[in-house]
């Protein structure tokens, strides 16, 4: 009777393990991974997908290889070499990712400045931080339609007219304070300790104007006329004007920020065959056009790629070219002290 009670339960056991499902346990940014992209990943594998969001860049740093066990994680290219020479990401093997033959060769060696001779991430999606008006407030307000300039914002006297119709700020340090140099012709990688705090102090003094200062939510101020001029995310304003607002993003001439998020294995991760499935499946061409479609943010997909040509017919302005794309500029990777620069005047502007 005992034995039969036994196999009882261990057949049960048994059958409640084969029945339990796969999971792999994604940490990456709000509205950047369609969810129907997860859905068909799930249909195909039989893998759960477990997506946890994080609202700034602080949540990549401060998470990845610590405490919670994610398989996926997305971090900029630019926070890479501090991830690396922390050791808390996996290299990658490349035998395992097939999808990375269909990827734009020229962010692959763009990639290869910070992510070291030993892959340890993949491109993902790409985009730019430009401006975002409210066409109709900023011309009530100014009177005219201005120039595309980061003098809207970092200009005092502008952001000071334009303060009365709402101006915003991204919680984005590295982004945020290289513009800033930028427009005043330096280069953030190139920008001493004094330089990163006496721009942290001016964009404090900016912050005061500011009324609203997040990643996610100024795309509804925009729209709802709590505020009339942003900096802001490419495709968070292109989604926004899909549905109605009446929103145009601006690349301003001195230069729009671009970034490209990866695709990377924490150091801890509990199930690294399935986070292989997963990034090599967001990595294939057509997953990564229709992810693109969805976010409107810019797909990493080679462009003789079927995929693009496809892409092209429903939504050109999402196929960049890399004349375009040279245009744009990217954030270097930071010494030490720049780093503790960056952090402190940083401090100045989110006590």
């Amino acid at each position: 009777m005992l034995k039969r009670m036994l196999l009882a339960v261990s057949l049960g056991l048994g059958a409640g393990l084969a029945q339990a499902q796969e999971v792999v346990k994604v940490y990456g940014w709000e509205g950047r991974l369609a969810p129907s992209v997860i859905q068909a990943f799930e249909k195909q594998s039989g893998i759960k997908v477990e997506y946890t969001t994080y609202a700034s860049a602080e949540g990549v740093l401060n998470e990845v290889g610590f405490g919670a066990s994610y398989d996926v994680v997305f971090p900029a290219h630019f926070h890479l070499p501090a991830l690396i020479d922390a050791q808390r990401l996996q290299s990658l093997d490349p035998a395992k990712l097939p999808s990375l033959k269909e990827i734009d060769p020229d962010l692959l060696a763009m990639l290869v400045g910070f992510d070291g001779k030993t892959r340890h991430a993949v491109p993902y999606l790409w985009g730019t931080v430009g401006l975002a008006l409210n066409v109709s407030k900023v011309v009530d307000t100014l009177g005219e339609m201005p120039e595309d300039t980061w003098g809207l914002l970092f200009d005092a006297k502008n952001s000071e007219r334009l303060a009365q119709c709402g101006i915003g700020m991204l919680d984005a340090r590295e982004e945020t304070l290289s513009l800033l140099l930028n427009y005043k012709g330096r280069a953030l990688g190139r920008s001493g300790p004094r330089q990163i705090q006496q721009a942290g102090a001016e964009l404090a003094a900016l912050r005061g104007k500011a009324a609203s200062f997040g990643n996610s939510s100024y795309i509804e101020q925009l729209a709802s006329g709590k505020l009339c001029m942003t900096m802001a995310w490419s495709g968070h304003v292109l989604k926004a004007a899909d549905a109605g607002a009446p929103l145009r993003f601006v690349m301003p001439r001195e230069g729009a920020l671009m970034f490209i998020d990866t695709m990377a294995i924490p150091r801890n991760a509990s199930n690294v065959a399935a986070a292989y499935r997963f990034i090599d499946y967001l990595a294939s061409a057509e997953v990564n056009t229709r992810n693109a479609l969805d976010t409107l943010f810019y797909p990493v997909t080679r462009a003789d790629s079927p995929a693009m040509t496809k892409l092209a017919s429903e939504r050109l302005e999402l196929v960049v070219t890399g004349d375009q794309r040279r245009s744009f500029y990217y954030l270097e990777a930071l010494s030490a002290k720049q780093k503790v620069a960056v952090d402190a005047s940083w401090a100045q502007v989110k006590p």
